[in-house]
């Protein structure tokens, strides 16, 4: 009996010293590279104290963010306080955010983007050397855009549509971010007064902001609904014209038009119904289209899951869009006809980011297909001039885009949007009288107004998406997403930034 004991014993000690010497192994062996290179890592954190930092460059080489080493201690140093939310901060006391976490390890050297030549640093115990970064951003259109917010809250997202590099990610209220990352015994009081801000100036709005859209949705309804064959672009509903006035019942619940602005209901198609932005005649797109084919195309555009923009590995994350009430980490499913219907045209329980309706729009410029978003264009061997090196070490890319519809329905779309902005109806509907107010000269825009409901007595957030040029076979060079939290009517606010972003953009890109 003792004897067996014994043996048991010893098994189980010998048992137990396999696990601890496998939990080892593992740590130290499989898991070392990743737990070395954590930004939350003490060690490390301890260990890039003193490092030099890599400077980082807009895309035509003015310096965003720079580093010297003072008294032991590097010491970070922003130059625009409109990147503060994309570049975010690299703090000795409160860790990292943004491409600064992102990027952590090239910046200061500890990776090089050439594996042999990592290798042979390695096989040398190199002293490790920062890294530099350029950036997609444009700091003329960056900066151009925080000034067209003001001291609004709100966010403007720009891309190239054929690419997906981001021109101008901004969002408001900002901050600098030089006092958090400098000397750690005084980063504090700043700090805590961010954190206890009622504007919320730490939050990154463009990508994790979550917004009811309003009417811009109606061109992700158009888009599927054309895509599935739901619809045509000459598709009409017998009964809208009555229920522009009495309203159109779906299970017992009313749906209402929103004030058309003195325009006469009429039996519209897709383009007069967009111009005029009915919200009865998208709600009957979207139950023509059904609740299971609608969320399967939501999730083709990305909605219902987080995004990230960049590669996977050092992705800047973007929060996940909702159609209906998140489920298991998914859009959950509709709990009816009414919120099929109200989703159709952007209210119900749908919430977006601004990012995530920039390549909406995005996808609708470029004939269907949705780019990969990224921002950093290359990494560059460290230059202390204040301009980039010409050695560059690593390119980055959109990855390609992904088909999210037809390139015919997607054309279909545009002409809708184009009419939305340039058409009789659609100028009459947002009370102007040319489209000089959209700010671009002697070439056309497509878009959609969104005035986001909030109930209550809250002002309405104001939206447009859109993009530029869009006249006939012309190629867009830019999509935009523009939010103005609280700023009522799309058409009030948000379109005339979006249309002087766009005509900026077309005038640098020019060469003007």
């Amino acid at each position: 009996m003792i004897a067996t004991n014994v043996r048991r014993l010893g098994l189980y000690l010998m048992l137990s010293f396999a696990i601890v010497s496998g939990s080892i192994a593992w740590w130290q062996v499989v898991e070392a590279p990743q737990l070395a290179t954590r930004g939350d890592n003490p060690q490390v954190i301890a260990a890039r104290r003193s490092l030099p930092r890599g400077t980082i460059f807009d895309a035509s080489g003015q310096v965003l963010a720079s580093s010297e080493v003072i008294d032991g201690l590097s010491r970070r140093t922003y130059t625009d306080t409109a990147f503060t939310h994309v570049i975010g901060y690299s703090s000795l006391r409160f860790g990292s955010t943004g491409i600064e976490r992102s990027y952590e390890d090239i910046l200061v050297g500890q990776t090089d983007p050439n594996p042999i030549r990592e290798l042979v640093g390695d096989v040398l115990n190199r002293q490790p050397e920062p890294r530099d970064l350029v950036l997609t951003l444009d700091r003329r259109l960056q900066d151009f855009a925080a000034a067209e917010l003001g001291g609004d809250a709100g966010a403007v997202v720009a891309l190239d549509p054929a690419t997906g590099a981001i021109l101008a990610m901004v969002s408001t209220p900002t901050f600098d971010a030089t006092p958090i990352s400098g000397d750690p015994d005084v980063a504090q009081e700043p700090m805590d007064a961010l954190r206890n801000n009622a504007a919320e100036p730490l939050l990154p709005r463009a990508r994790q902001g979550l917004y009811v859209p309003g009417s811009i949705m109606k061109v992700f309804t158009a888009a599927a609904a054309l895509d599935a064959g739901a619809i045509t672009p000459d598709t009409t509903f017998p009964d809208q014209p009555r229920e522009e006035s009495e309203g159109f019942v779906v299970d017992g619940f009313t749906i209402r038009e929103h004030d058309l602005g003195g325009i006469a209901p009429a039996l519209w198609p897709l383009s007069p119904a967009l111009q005029v932005s009915s919200n009865i005649f998208f709600a009957h797109v979207g139950l023509a289209l059904g609740a299971e084919p609608f969320l399967a195309y939501a999730r083709q555009f990305g909605f219902c899951a987080p995004m990230e923009i960049g590669p996977s590995d050092r992705a800047l994350g973007v929060a996940a869009s909702y159609l209906t009430a998140p489920l298991e980490g998914d859009c959950g499913p509709f709990t009816g006809d009414v919120e099929l219907a109200s989703a159709s045209f952007g209210q119900a329980a749908t919430q977006v980011t601004p990012v995530q309706m920039a390549l909406l729009a995005a996808a609708i410029a470029g004939d269907g297909v949705m780019p990969r978003p990224y921002v950093v264009r290359d990494v560059r061997a460290h230059s202390d001039a204040g301009t980039p090196s010409e050695t560059v070490l690593d390119t980055f890319g959109s990855g390609g885009g992904s088909r999210v519809v037809s390139t015919e329905a997607a054309r279909a779309t545009r002409i809708a949007m184009v009419d939305a902005v340039n058409g009789e109806l659609g100028r009459l509907f947002a009370g102007q009288g040319d489209i000089t107010l959209y700010g671009i000269s002697n070439q056309r825009a497509a878009g959609k107004t969104g005035t986001a409901q909030l109930g209550g007595e809250q002002a309405p957030h104001s939206w447009f998406i859109g993009f530029a040029p869009a006249q006939d076979e012309a190629v867009p060079q830019i999509a935009v997403a523009v939010l103005v939290e609280s700023g009522g009517s799309g058409s009030g606010r948000a379109a005339p930034i979006a249309g002087r972003v766009m005509a900026e953009w077309l005038r640098l890109a020019s060469g003007g």
